[in-house]
């Protein structure tokens, strides 16, 4: 539960470390020096993101009297943790 409660603030601060950096604010003020490597982790990001909300909300909901939740929640939640490690990598290594 704490990896999917951190996902959100966690791709928050990565977002704000990538703004802050001086390619990306020349980027959004000026449209100058706009990295165009960035473009292919920045879907990267996007995909691991809602696959680690997904993961994560599935290890929360499903019902724990089920005979496979003994092994699938913690596959679930090691799942979503190394997803929301990916996000954060992606976008951080976009800048």
């Amino acid at each position: 539960m704490i990896g999917t409660v951190t996902l959100v603030p966690t791709t928050v601060l990565a977002w704000v470390y990538v703004l802050s950096t001086y390619a990306f604010s020349r980027c959004l003020t000026y449209g100058e020096q706009c990295d165009p490597d960035s473009s292919g982790l920045l879907p990267l990001a996007w995909w691991a993101f809602w696959g680690s909300a997904a993961a994560g909300l599935l290890a929360i909901m499903l019902p724990a009297r089920w005979q496979a939740m003994t092994w699938l929640r913690p596959a679930l939640a090691v799942t979503q943790l190394l997803l929301q490690l990916v996000t954060f990598t992606a976008v951080v290594a976009a800048a």
